[in-house]
């Protein structure tokens, strides 16, 4: 037998409904105001204890270097952050412009990156293309003996690479085999600069090397352009070298992984309030060839996410040595007082299967590491030379086409192209590097 509720009941519970409501609202609303009140009050508490210190210090000293003094602040306050952000950093404004040109991809540099030798030799081990020292002739392996006549001091071989990075000009002096040359080197003209070649390639027998220096912004379209000079070419394979690479661009590694995996969530990116979102190619271009991707220690960052990418979903073998492990990513907020910046960390990178591999880094599934003797001189390897590149051949030749399950796709990301996504595409990429030696591989399980 069911039982009417009286009018007035109902209007009871109603009224008791809405009275429990505004009062958990009320009380929500109550503790987030002491929340504030809390953080004001901590915040207060500082401005007034800097406050305390900026009067006892003018006090004695009357004429500060406000730009410096403001410098100086910036620097003790990320400082502070070491231990819940060790990545965080401050950039003046002369280091972050030059930062921001860098991520750009482009340089304002003589073109040079040195290296010394086992044997105290301070040698060329990179020259950039479209820098003036490409244009006068300098070389990779030229050794460096004099600037603007003045024999160089192998213990200070850093301080000649910072000059390099900044002169207007100079001359350098190089000892090439027999020969001795003298080079008058300049750098772009103000506001000018060249395009940074971040990517690079060559054919080794049959396979494609492709070798990725940094992510930049304009690193994915040399990437791009690599990958079909390559395949045009006919290559049974691709390596992919991250030897040394520290990352730089989310932007740059997401655009390259969706050129090289097929439709579908890849990674995931958990920003610091905990909100994490998938990244995912939108369109099929998972390689038709066998893949080898080389790294090392000094793999880091957005490197490490497109190593671990690959191998996560059975599309790479990755052969070299452990990464660095450095998951977090970080942006810019610049200061608009002048233009300086702080770097903060934001969020980090995650893979579908094995999630972050920060403080662990990727595991490479074969283990290789340069002979001593390489080791010294890695940078001035050729591709021919390099143990680790002749392992990397070597997985190439025994194994099939990895990643034809794609086990780690998300299934829930749709190709919104509206394809089925069961033909493969046919990118490529570009780099120049060592090979050859002997070197011990080990596989994990």
């Amino acid at each position: 037998m069911k039982r009417k509720i009286s009018l007035s009941t109902t209007v009871t519970l109603v009224l008791l409904t809405m009275a429990l409501t505004i009062s958990l609202t009320m009380l929500l609303a109550m503790r987030h105001f002491n929340n504030q009140l809390q953080s004001v009050g901590a915040r207060q508490q500082m401005y007034n204890y800097v406050h305390d210190v900026d009067q006892k210090v003018r006090a004695c000293y009357p004429q500060l270097d406000e730009t410096e003094l403001r410098k100086g602040i910036a620097q003790g306050y990320i400082a502070a952050l070491n231990k819940q952000d060790p990545y965080a950093a401050y950039y003046e404004p002369a280091r972050y412009a030059a930062e921001q040109l860098r991520l750009s991809g482009k340089a304002t540099n003589m073109g040079i990156t040195l290296t010394l030798t086992a044997d105290k030799k301070v040698v060329v081990s990179r020259v950039q293309p479209n820098s003036d020292a490409a244009k006068q002739g300098v070389k990779q392996g030229d050794v460096v003996t004099a600037v603007d006549d003045v024999s160089v001091d192998s213990q200070k071989w850093a301080e000649l690479q910072t000059q390099l990075n900044t002169a207007k000009k100079m001359t350098i002096t190089v000892q090439r085999g027999e020969e001795t040359k003298s080079m008058s080197l300049t750098a772009p003209a103000e506001n000018e600069s060249y395009v940074v070649r971040s990517v690079q390639e060559t054919v080794l027998g049959t396979v494609g090397y492709v070798r990725i220096y940094a992510f930049y912004e304009n690193t994915p379209e040399q990437f791009r352009a690599a990958i079909s000079a390559l395949m045009e070419q006919g290559v049974t394979g691709l390596i992919f070298d991250l030897r040394g690479n520290a990352g730089g661009s989310t932007a740059a590694v997401q655009e390259m992984l969706g050129y090289v995996m097929p439709v579908g969530a890849y990674g995931t990116i958990t920003d610091v309030n905990g909100t994490e979102t998938k990244l995912s190619a939108s369109v099929n271009n998972q390689l038709s060839v066998s893949t080898v991707t080389i790294v090392n220690s000094s793999t880091a960052g957005e490197a490490e996410l497109f190593a671990g990418v690959l191998q996560d979903g059975g599309f790479t073998t990755v052969v070299g040595q452990t990464t660095a492990g450095k998951a977090k990513y970080q942006e810019f907020f610049t200061i608009e007082a002048d233009y300086s910046a702080v770097k903060l960390t934001v969020g980090t990178y995650g893979l579908m299967r094995s999630g972050s591999w920060e403080g662990k880094g990727i595991i490479p599934t074969v283990e290789a590491k340069l002979p001593e003797e390489q080791a010294a001189i890695s940078q001035l390897l050729t591709p021919e030379e390099d143990a680790q590149v002749k392992v990397a051949l070597e997985q190439i030749t025994d194994s099939g086409l990895p990643g034809t399950t794609p086990s780690v796709i998300d299934p829930s990301v749709t190709d919104p192209t509206g394809t089925d996504g069961s033909t493969a595409a046919d990118p490529s990429g570009s780099t120049t590097t060592p090979t050859a030696g002997t070197s011990t591989t080990t596989k994990k399980p």
